[in-house]
């Protein structure tokens, strides 16, 4: 809820804002003002600057010109170029004179043909007769600027002919060096675009002036100009004190104009908030204190407004009223479902039309009579019980909750009903409202299709499966003396024995997950090693649709805390998928990952993808894509269905990502063994038990009796053949081998590892067995006259020194 406050508040906030507002326009407008006249002062600043720096770099190149004309003009320069031969010594000391303190950077001598002179001719990169040619012929100096350089060129006269003359090449640096000193500013100096100069960015927003030399100047002749720029950021600086000082004297201005307005503004508000107490201690008619005309009106609208609201608020009352009842009595006269009230005492008040064709009573036969006649004697006898109890504060059996229920007909038949039951008050008085629905047919729909879960279940699994087991016998034993023509027939009709089975498992699956009736049992096991027993379980699967399986992982130790047979069925049915809906000559590939504390599962094909209209729909039951190739392959559209609840059970996810044409990936996720992700009472301590036991065998009535008998202080992982149990050996520690005897395969290669490793075996033996036992084997029991609790004491004699609380 909004926090209330008073006008007068409100009046002296409105006028603090109005004043604050000025306040800020009034600095705002001055800042700006100051910060045009700075810019115009910097502005002037900047031209100022380049002008005296173009004057600076005119002047230093006069003085350079000043210094080679003397030089040139002197006595001795004019007998030295005449006598060359004769003075040479002053000639080059004159011309390395020339180069000492000013920006000459070289200086030679050249005769009146344009020649070098001197013993540097060979050396001299800089020169040529074209430079002087000007000069000779004119008989005047010049400042020439070729190739990034400037030259200064002074004749030397001898009785008014030009004998020679002086060439100096001037060091840009140098000479500009003193003229850009002092700038304080980002500068670009710029000379034909041949030579330039510049410090700073010139490209930040800012005042920026370029200036090009005034015709009167040395430099007027030549390509110059000199950009300077000064960012609006240094103006901060400038304006930064006044706007400090502007502030301080406003922010002392306020407190003033604080008091001020809050005074203004409770005089303001008094008389109106006189008027809103009156009115709202609803004293009518209102009157209004105050002098003001709009408060009067105001009090005299609020008086009309209130005696029309009276007037039209009884009227609606008495139409809603009349209209209200009529509306519920139709209403209730017209729904399908039984409708009856009752009072505290159990009389029936009201019966309406649905409840007489349900129940075969007039209305007029029971209203005023006790509602136990709707129900059958053994119930009736205890309903004035029940309203007892709920009206003296118990729990409520049926009131407020909704339950199924028995109901009597007149006739005295039974049937079953939902009934929901609700409380009310009318004129002060307690009535229930009850709402009844014949849920016959419902149930008679449940009993069917239990009857004909059940009739899968027994009728055709265990057949099925006695056929499957045949003719895998007969396939596995006497395949080579079969005639080709037979074998194809006996391999078809195993095929579509197994895909029926399928089929039958999950449909009981999706009902047991719809019921929420499946069982988890949830242990310590290695994904590694339940991906790859899903891939040798698939092997025959995928050479039939001649497609080939690459298994990738980063880590061979992936545990986690799951249902071995659940997660068996998951990967079954990614991998089975892939396979199904992959071209011959593709590849599966699987990999397997560790993503922060979760395991990473990724089954791709190549395949012919998911198309666009399915995708939001592959999770779903019965779903399949429809398109011939999927009706090629098959299915019951159950399995994916059952994939997402059985991983989503192991508080993990599963998602997929597919491009159509080109394949698909599906991928999940489990958290690992020790993350708090699964429920308290799936992730007990002991279900990590330290005593590992290895159960070599496919006897699953057995392996279910151990594992109900040593859990939780044991953990009992299974390996259904001499294969498996091989590589789970090589996957994890354990403690102890129970192994069923005889096996289909040579256990030789097994009890060597069990011996290496010395770990001790108990053989469970089909009867008794004649055969000497090899070392490793410290116990043999029969297992049809197996007693689980000999055996449990066998192992604490066996284990007594690692596992004690074993038993």
């Amino acid at each position: 809820m909004a926090t209330k406050t008073s006008i007068a508040n409100r009046f002296s906030r409105l006028l603090l804002l109005l004043l604050v507002s000025f306040l800020l326009l009034i600095v705002g407008a001055t800042t700006i003002m100051e910060i045009f006249r700075i810019e115009r002062q910097l502005q002037s600043t900047l031209h100022s600057d380049a002008f005296n720096t173009l004057g600076l770099l005119d002047l230093e190149l006069k003085t350079q010109q000043r210094a080679v004309s003397r030089t040139a003009q002197s006595q001795l320069s004019i007998n030295s170029l005449i006598n060359i031969g004769t003075e040479q010594y002053y000639f080059h000391h004159a011309l390395e004179d020339l180069t000492l303190y000013t920006a000459i950077e070289d200086a030679l001598l050249f005769d009146y043909a344009g020649n070098a002179l001197g013993d540097r001719q060979g050396d001299i990169g800089w020169f040529s007769p074209q430079l002087v040619t000007d000069t000779l012929s004119s008989g005047r100096g010049d400042v020439k600027f070729i190739n990034g350089s400037f030259y200064i060129i002074e004749p030397i006269n001898y009785y008014y002919a030009v004998q020679g003359g002086i060439i100096a090449k001037i060091n840009l640096d140098r000479l500009t060096e003193a003229a850009l000193a002092n700038l304080d500013h980002s500068y670009d100096l710029n000379i034909h675009q041949k030579w330039g100069n510049s410090e700073g960015d010139l490209d930040a927003m800012g005042i920026k002036v370029s200036m090009y030399p005034a015709q009167d100047l040395l430099i007027g002749k030549f390509d110059i100009s000199i950009t300077l720029n000064q960012p609006y950021i240094s103006m901060l600086k400038e304006i930064s004190p006044w706007l400090t000082n502007f502030s301080i004297l406003a922010l002392i201005a306020m407190i003033p104009l604080v008091i001020i307005t809050k005074r203004i503004g409770q005089k303001m508000a008094t008389p109106i908030v006189e008027l809103a107490n009156e009115v709202k201690a609803g004293e009518y008619p209102v009157k209004a204190h105050a002098s003001d005309a709009e408060l009067a009106t105001l009090a005299e609208v609020f008086n009309h407004a209130t005696q029309e609201i009276n007037r039209i608020n009884e009227q609606n009352i008495q139409e809603e009223r009349q209209s209200g009842q009529s509306q519920i009595i139709a209403i209730v006269d017209t729904v399908i479902d039984a409708i009856i009230t009752i009072d505290s005492q159990g009389y029936i008040a009201t019966f309406n039309p649905a409840a007489e064709g349900l129940f075969g009573y007039k209305a007029s036969e029971v209203v005023s009579q006790k509602v136990n006649i709707l129900m059958p004697h053994k119930f009736a006898r205890d309903h004035d019980t029940y309203i007892n109890n709920y009206l003296s504060g118990k729990q409520a059996r049926i009131i407020g909750v909704g339950r199924e229920v028995v109901a009597r007909r007149k006739d005295g038949s039974t049937f079953p009903a939902e009934l929901s039951v609700s409380e009310m008050q009318v004129s002060g008085k307690r009535m229930f409202t009850g709402i009844i629905r014949d849920i016959t047919s419902r149930k008679q729909d449940e009993a069917m299709k239990s009857e004909f879960v059940a009739t899968v279940s027994h009728e055709l699994r265990t057949p099925l499966t006695s056929i499957l087991g045949a003719l895998g016998l007969i396939l596995g034993k006497f395949a080579d003396e079969l005639p080709p023509k037979t074998h194809k027939m006996l391999t078809l009709a195993l095929r579509n024995c197994e895909r029926l089975t399928l089929l039958i498992n999950d449909i009981l699956d999706i009902e047991k997950l719809k019921s929420d009736q499946m069982v988890y049992t949830f242990h310590r096991n290695n994904l590694y090693s339940i991906i790859t027993r899903s891939i040798e379980d698939n092997q025959d699967y995928a050479r039939q649709h001649q497609v080939r399986m690459s298994f990738r992982t980063e880590t061979e130790n992936a545990f986690i805390i799951a249902d071995s047979p659940r997660m068996q069925q998951v990967m079954a049915n990614l991998i089975s998928n892939a396979i199904k809906y992959s071209k011959p000559g593709d590849k599966v590939d699987i990999l397997l990952s560790l993503q922060g504390g979760e395991y990473k599962v990724e089954v791709t094909d190549v395949g012919t993808g998911i198309p666009e209209e399915f995708l939001d729909h592959i999770f779903d039951r019965f779903s399949q894509a429809d398109s011939s190739d999927t009706r090629r392959v098959g299915g019951t559209g159950l399995g994916l269905a059952i994939t997402k609840s059985i991983i989503e059970a192991h508080k993990g996810s599963i998602n997929f990502f597919s491009t159509q044409g080109q394949g698909s990936t599906f991928f999940f996720t489990l958290p690992c063994e020790n993350a708090p992700s699964l429920p308290k009472a799936q992730q007990v301590a002991d279900t990590l038990a330290e005593f590992q036991i290895l159960f070599v065998g496919h006897n699953e009535d057995l392996l279910t009796a151990l594992r109900n008998q040593l859990y939780p202080a044991c953990e009992i992982s299974a390996a259904e053949s001499v294969s498996r149990a091989n590589l789970a050996l090589g996957q994890q520690p354990f403690q102890l081998v129970m192994m069923a005897f005889p096996q289909n395969e040579p256990i030789d290669k097994l009890l060597d590892q069990l011996n290496r490793r010395n770990i001790p075996t108990v053989f469970l033996t089909d009867g008794i067995q004649d055969i000497k036992l090899p070392e490793v084997v410290v116990a043999t029991h029969d297992i049809h006259a197996l007693n689980i609790g000999n055996l449990k004491s066998e192992l604490c004699l066996i284990l007594k020194t690692s596992i004690p609380r074993v038993c």
